[in-house]
């Protein structure tokens, strides 16, 4: 497997997923992890240490993790609204 020629920021898979960024970010910190394709990406350091930021960015194996983890997530809140009726 060849290493990955570019990623995705989290706004553009939002875009892409049709799915709310700020839960997309929650999902991705919670459970994946550099090895699964989700990167930090560090813009500019011509800041204060203390203002860095980083934005969640995804290869397209992270991608396919991130999709994973939505479905499941859904499943799980159907499963909750099914439970309550």
């Amino acid at each position: 497997m060849s290493a990955p020629s570019h990623v995705y920021t989290i706004s553009c898979v939002a875009k892409m997923l049709n799915e709310p960024e700020e839960w997309l970010e929650e999902l991705a910190n919670m459970n994946l992890e550099p090895e699964d394709g989700c990167l930090g990406v560090i813009d500019d350091l011509d800041v204060p240490p203390d203002k860095v930021i980083s934005i969640t960015a995804f290869t397209d194996a992270g991608i396919e993790a991130l999709k994973e983890l939505v479905a499941d997530a859904k499943r799980a809140d159907l499963g909750t609204y099914e439970g309550a009726e």
